[in-house]
């Protein structure tokens, strides 16, 4: 273990007051915050139960790790995300690089543990050694694509504790960034509602690319050195590990200047006009509050002066009506794995609908309506993205829908919900992408394969309802593929969209198709 800095010291000691047992926590005016038992208690037994899901998915993964990787017959569903704790919470001389690891990161994982919310591992010593076998040849990939690395950001690195720790001391020390309210009849006050050309203009979107590592550079360049340059960028969320704020002595958190570092400095900084980037919020914004997103990207940069401090707001012309929607900041889930929309968003796009019922929508969230398969609608304590976004739309799907969360590049069927036990039908037909392959490094998604098939997947391997995934192979890296990113094309009443590698190439091309 590693001597701490002085903010690990500060944020340990906060944590250590937070997950004490009541009895041993110090009287309520040696506290600088009123701590609510009860709802600390709420969050820890939400992380309890992500906990054994992500043990149980990765549990499932084992059999996936030797060749030749046949895809089990096993549930792929689930969130992969911590799915090691458990296990290195157990184990913790078990976690790569224990001697160095700061004390703040074992000792929150002992806290947890000591108060019995942290679930017995069904992944064993066994389970372990093959997966760190396979992690050593770049073969250990989850059912949702998740790539398992020791390096930084792969899902042997313990800095995502930064995750739940942040999100506790926003949880129950310093509350969220004031959500933004719009001023009536005042435009540079209110979300940003921009006109777009009426002929051809290209955008290019990527998710999940605030890492700030090779592979968003190699992201980065390509998007903008395609042969039609995008015109207008857009981040779907997620800055790396948390998008932290810069350092504050009175609000410390884990991992301070990360949306500074890895995303406003990181921009593409090639002659792109002023008012073409746009960036959007995430879970892993969500982790400190949205601080770090509203403080040093919206409010601070000009690269995203035009958003007005909002996180959410509408593009247009004659033909179309782009909305980006905040899904994170009114998650649900302790650690903002669900999305959903505030009122005063399904407000301001049912406003933007009236007298405009012509023009085709397209949707930009961070979160999913679905999970990865596309079949399993996303609820969590009866909130759904899916709804939230059909019900400003008047309980229609929009014409398309663009997302992140899921760090893959997929390319969904056109999807219809008929009525089922999550709710009515909708109206409508939609287009989804997955498009949150931009930076985290990952495999071929193999819940979307057959069971029994093996990589490289081909199209007759792909379960109904999927058109393609993004699976090119990354040299001398076993099961490892290139991340990539979007772009979409207006072209008057019509679209084109296509799904390129980080080299550039283009590994989905799509016609154009012309609404009607």
């Amino acid at each position: 273990m590693t001597a701490m800095t002085q903010t690990e010291a500060d944020v340990l000691e906060k944590i250590t007051v937070l997950l004490q047992k009541p009895e041993d926590r110090p009287p309520s005016d040696q506290i600088d915050v009123a701590l609510d038992p009860a709802k600390i208690i709420k969050d820890l037994e939400e992380f309890y139960e992500l906990l054994k899901e992500s043990d149980a998915m990765l549990k499932a993964t084992v059999p996936y790790l030797a060749w030749p990787h046949h895809r089990p017959e096993l549930p792929a569903l689930g969130e992969i995300e911590f799915g090691i704790l458990p296990y290195w919470a157990k184990n913790p001389k078990q976690i790569p690089g224990y001697e160095d690891i700061p004390d703040v990161f074992l000792k929150f994982l002992r806290l947890v543990d000591d108060l019995g919310l942290i679930p017995q591992p069904t992944v064993t010593l066994s389970d372990y050694e093959k997966l760190r076998t396979a992690v050593q040849s770049n073969m250990a990939i989850s059912p949702d694509g998740t790539s398992w690395e020791i390096g930084n950001f792969g899902q042997l690195d313990y800095r995502w504790l930064e995750a739940p720790i942040n999100m506790l001391l926003v949880n129950h020390y310093y509350n969220k960034h004031p959500w933004p309210m719009p001023v009536l009849n005042d435009p540079d006050k209110s979300p940003h509602v921009g006109k777009i050309p009426e002929d051809r203009v290209t955008f290019a979107v990527a998710g999940d690319w605030g890492t700030g590592g090779e592979n968003a550079k190699a992201v980065r360049h390509a998007a903008m050195h395609l042969k039609q340059a995008p015109e207008y960028l857009f981040h779907l969320g997620d800055v790396y590990y948390t998008g932290t704020p810069q350092q504050s002595l009175s609000m410390p958190f884990l991992g301070a200047g990360y949306e500074v570092a890895h995303l406003v400095d990181f921009w593409p900084k090639e002659d792109l006009k002023p008012g073409r980037s746009f960036t959007m919020n995430s879970n892993h914004e969500m982790y400190t509050g949205a601080r770090g997103l509203f403080e040093d990207a919206l409010l601070s940069s000009p690269i995203f002066s035009h958003q007005n401090g909002f996180t959410y707001g509408m593009l247009e012309n004659k033909n179309w009506q782009i909305f980006y929607l905040d899904s994170a900041y009114y998650s649900p889930d302790f650690l903002k794995m669900f999305g959903a929309l505030s009122e005063d968003q399904i407000g301001f796009v049912q406003s933007m609908r009236k007298g405009n019922t012509d023009k085709k929508t397209i949707v930009m969230t961070h979160h999913t309506p679905f999970d990865v398969t596309g079949k399993v609608e996303q609820v969590k304590d009866n909130k759904s993205l899916l709804r939230d976004v059909a019900r400003a739309l008047d309980n229609n799907l929009p014409d398309y829908w663009y997302f992140g969360h899921i760090h893959d590049g997929i390319v969904y069927t056109p999807k219809q919900v008929t009525a089922s036990k999550d709710g009515p039908a909708i109206a409508g037909t939609c287009h989804m992408r997955c498009a949150g392959h931009a930076s985290m490094p990952y495999g071929a998604p193999w819940a979307l394969a057959k069971v029994g098939s093996t990589p490289p997947f081909k199209e007759s391997d792909f379960i109904d309802g999927i058109e393609f995934f993004a699976q090119t192979p990354m040299p001398k890296c076993g099961l490892r593929v290139l991340n990539g990113f979007m772009t979409f094309a207006l072209t008057g009443a019509g679209i084109e969209e296509a799904f390129y590698d980080s080299d550039g190439k283009k590994t989905w091309p799509c016609k154009t198709r012309v609404t009607t």
